[in-house]
């Protein structure tokens, strides 16, 4: 083959692979406030102040979360069509075009209510993923309440919210950090001042001690935006999902000396949210050296709350640690408070530098809640329904299994049968091995089990 020839196989080969890549899915996003109309029999799910998410998945399966807890709806659409044409009317609401090529859209429908929509073959029917907001639910006594945090935790909060530390919130999507954040915002002390930046249009507030200013909308001179504000002196400033444009930034105004700085970081654990941070940093600073931005970042904040959905489904704040640089330049979190595998927060005898500060400031914190041996309190009991099944399922499988080999074979009736079960059940519990199985074990003998053993005509 001539050279001619193989130059020509070549850029065939590369129009073609040209025309391939611009065939690949495309992921729009808009920061548009699309109609507030346009989400058709969904707007009757809204009146629901509870409301935390919205999931379609195809015309028939419309399923919500209120307060952690999922169900499926009795809203329905006709069929998939109307399901797709809602979902190509919200795009063109909102200047984009979506198909087969272009098959995933996200938006902000209104303030606090976030849009995510694919089409097929993307998806497969169509879906639709909405997340709600409501900001007047963002309290510490709130997440008190809803066991999101101990009681104990919650007063640290209170106080760590009035010292000024540089705080970062960090965890999945869609686990609290948002609540979080503006439940510090809200702890400001009415003669103080604040600011919140938000780069997803998540919250809306009417308080009166502090500014909003949504930077959704703005690509260009957000630094000197955020210098004016910063400036401005506020003291407390809150960033929602900050870019790294922004993180570098807070950095680097952290280093002059700002204090109070709150910032969202979507993360997995603790240690790629300070990654995440690093590398944001040398994205700003190319030249820096790598273990240098680590050091910066980890020496920028004080605290870190991470938030986490728990194996229940329930969002709660997983720990609350220290963060900290040794004389040799090493890395260090320390957890104050985490969630532990029974689903109740822990203390680990380690005690915070901010105590030292919330003493001097004559703040109510007593120190013995620092302490291994300190058990944690809530609003309601620990032990709720989801906590309870998780338990069943996890320690105390042994003694189940045990339950069902012990259990009578020969044919009775029925209500003899159930009576038996249950009397073996709670010999089982009495002989349980030690004490925390007693307390772990459930009330009554689990009704598969006695289902199973009506079936099998004990």
């Amino acid at each position: 083959m001539s050279l001619k020839d193989r130059l020509n196989t070549i850029k065939t080969k590369s129009e073609n692979l040209t025309k391939k890549e611009n065939q690949l899915p495309k992921y729009y996003e808009s920061s548009e406030i699309a109609n507030i109309e346009t989400l058709g029999i969904l707007e009757n799910l809204f009146v629901d102040d509870d409301l935390n998410s919205i999931y379609v998945n195809g015309a028939k399966n419309v399923y919500i979360e209120k307060n952690g807890k999922h169900s499926k709806s009795t809203l329905s659409f006709r069929d998939n069509v109307q399901l797709e044409n809602l979902i190509r009317k919200n795009a063109q609401n909102v200047g984009i075009e979506i198909d087969e090529i272009n098959p995933f859209i996200k938006f902000n429908h209104k303030k606090g209510i976030n849009v995510q929509a694919t089409l097929p073959p993307l998806s497969n029917p169509a879906n639709i993923f909405i997340k709600c907001y409501k900001d007047k639910h963002a309290s510490i006594k709130t997440l008190s309440e809803n066991q999101s945090v101990s009681k104990e935790m919650a007063l640290i909060l209170e106080a760590v919210a009035t010292i000024k530390n540089n705080i970062i919130i960090a965890g999945e999507r869609n686990t609290l950090k948002t609540t979080v954040l503006s439940s510090l915002l809200k702890l400001l002390p009415n003669n103080n001042r604040g600011a919140l930046i938000d780069l997803i249009n998540e919250i809306e507030t009417n308080s009166k001690n502090y500014s909003n200013f949504d930077f959704s909308n703005i690509d260009k001179n957000k630094n000197e935006i955020l210098n004016s504000i910063i400036n401005s002196s506020p003291d407390m400033l809150g960033i929602n999902d900050p870019d790294d444009e922004i993180i570098a930034h807070i950095i680097k105004k952290i280093k002059e000396g700002l204090k109070g700085a709150i910032i969202t970081i979507c993360a997995k654990n603790k240690e790629e949210a300070m990654e995440k941070i690093a590398l944001a940093i040398l994205k700003e600073n190319p030249n820096l050296d790598y273990k240098k931005a680590k050091l910066i970042s980890y020496q920028a904040f004080n605290l870190m709350i991470f938030c986490k959905k728990d194996e229940t489904g329930k969002r709660r704040i997983s720990s609350i640690s220290q963060i900290d640089t040794d004389e040799n330049d090493n890395y260090i979190i320390n957890d104050i408070f985490f969630l532990n595998h029974i689903l109740e927060h822990e203390s680990t005898g380690f005690i915070p530098d901010f105590y030292e500060t919330s003493k001097i400031n004559s703040l109510p914190i007593n120190p013995n809640i620092f302490e291994k041996t300190y058990k944690h309190t809530y609003y309601k009991n620990v032990q709720n329904d989801a906590m309870e099944q998780f338990v069943k399922r996890s320690s105390n499988q042994d003694i189940l299994k045990r339950f069902k080999k012990e259990l009578p074979t020969q044919e009775i009736p029925e209500e003899e049968a159930i009576k038996k079960v249950q009397e073996k059940f709670e010999e089982m519990k009495r002989n349980a091995k030690n004490e925390e199985d007693k307390i772990n074990l459930p009330e009554e003998a689990p009704s598969e089990i006695i289902e199973q053993n009506e079936q099998n005509n004990i």
